[in-house]
């Protein structure tokens, strides 16, 4: 009972950290998305800018991915948001005299650390919260830097003409002040298995390790694939019209940007949720594996209708609604794979399994952003044929996925006449 209590307690101040430090690194690159694309107009610069909020996770994985072994989660969590504190302060100086240049290469060794936590935050689960309750409360903390990112929007709209952007890094710097605080008040409550002494392996040891790790149980290998699939042709496209649908298409001005952040984060904070109820009322990872086949399927082909739908509409009344929805179906689907994770990786590899997942979805979200910017600067409005193509290679890809996976009764089926074969 002291377990659960204390799971819960970590659970409430882990939510909150994760909540608050999110909410003032998102806001920070929100202000600055917008004031890239007014005063450069182009799209290939804006959506560069960011790509520069993912591109690190790739950075990340090459050094290391396997943050299960090593310091214990809970003290890496609070050491690392004291360090990302450190980094941030230096923009205030930088953005005094207009080097958005210097800002970035800031951001992207910043970004670095930020990335590292973001594996780590996962791996801290297993040590934060009863094994019992591992991948449900994982869903949880993973909803609280949804929350984190819809506060930002809020904030946006009315902090964007009202406040200079030097305050808000040093409200960025605080957050992560605060995040590691609450982090240092939690506790332990189940012990991590990794020595502390492990030593370090090479890339290559570890994407084999992830290889055997996806090709031993098949139903780590779709869920694996579903956080770097969507994000690369959902979060990596959208990220990149944000700044530039609503004004070019719809001919609003930036506070309809402000408003398409505000979208994104509320329908984004649903549809983590409501996979976190979902998977808590139906057990859905203890169900037959063909339940999470399907509605992955049917899942991906309605977020792909309402991309399609959104950015073939003429006005926001239409456009607006159809984006929120599917934001919270796209979004439901990658919680599906990263519950998933949680559930399925190998004890001392989780960390190593979501890391090179996610790092490999943000390296691909941040070359797909970067040259839609770039087919807008050619071909100008081509939203409708463009997105439309690439839901098309989302959903190929996707159902080459699906027909990959056997079932282990059937693969005991069709291995049993060799295996008796052998014993003749």
């Amino acid at each position: 009972m002291i377990e659960v209590n204390r799971g819960r307690i970590n659970l409430g101040l882990s939510s909150v950290a994760f909540t608050v430090s999110s909410a003032g690194s998102v806001l920070l690159h929100i202000m600055l998305a917008i004031t890239v694309y007014a005063k450069t107009g182009s799209g290939l610069m804006t959506s560069v800018f960011v790509a520069l909020q993912w591109l690190p996770a790739m950075l990340v994985v090459l050094y290391r991915s396997d943050w299960d072994s090593g310091m214990n989660p809970r003290v890496r969590w609070y050491v690392l948001e004291l360090v990302s504190a450190t980094l941030t302060l230096p923009i205030v100086l930088l953005i005094g005299n207009g080097n958005y240049l210097a800002v970035a290469m800031v951001l992207l060794v910043r970004g670095l650390v930020d990335q590292v936590n973001r594996i780590n935050k996962t791996v801290a689960a297993r040590v934060l919260f009863p094994k019992a309750k591992a991948t449900h409360y994982a869903s949880f903390l993973q909803s609280s830097y949804h929350v984190g990112i819809a506060l930002a929007a809020v904030s946006g709209i009315f902090l964007a003409k009202s406040i200079d952007i030097r305050l808000i890094v040093v409200l960025d710097a605080l957050t992560f002040v605060v995040a590691a605080v609450l982090i240092a008040l939690t506790r332990t409550v189940e012990e991590n298995d990794q020595a502390s002494q492990t030593p370090r392996r090479s890339l290559a040891s570890r994407l084999a390790e992830y290889r055997d790790a996806l090709r031993d149980d098949p139903r780590l290998l779709l869920c694996a694939l579903l956080p770097a699939l969507t994000s690369t042709f959902f979060q990596g496209t959208y990220s990149a019209l944000q700044p530039i649908f609503p004004v070019q298409k719809l001919g609003l001005g930036s506070a309809a940007v402000s408003a398409s952040y505000v979208i994104v984060s509320v329908a984004v904070v649903i549809g983590s949720s409501a996979f976190a109820f979902f998977c808590k009322k139906y057990r859905f990872f203890e169900q037959p594996f063909r339940h999470v086949q399907l509605l992955v399927i049917v899942l991906s082909l309605g977020a792909a209708v309402l991309y399609v739908v959104t950015v073939s509409a003429a006005t926001a009344f239409i456009s607006a609604p159809t984006f929120a929805l599917m934001i919270v179906v796209f979004e439901f689907t990658w919680m599906v794979g990263y519950g998933g994770i949680v559930a399925f990786s190998p004890k001392g590899q989780l960390g190593s399994v979501f890391g090179i997942s996610f790092a490999i979805g943000c390296f691909c979200a941040s070359v797909l952003s970067t040259l839609v910017g770039t087919l807008l600067d050619i071909f100008g409005g081509v939203y409708t044929a463009m997105i439309a193509v690439l839901m098309l290679v989302y959903l190929f890809i996707l159902m080459l996925a699906v027909r990959s996976y056997k079932s282990p009764e059937t693969a005991v089926a069709v291995n049993a006449p060799v295996l008796e074969f052998s014993k003749q």
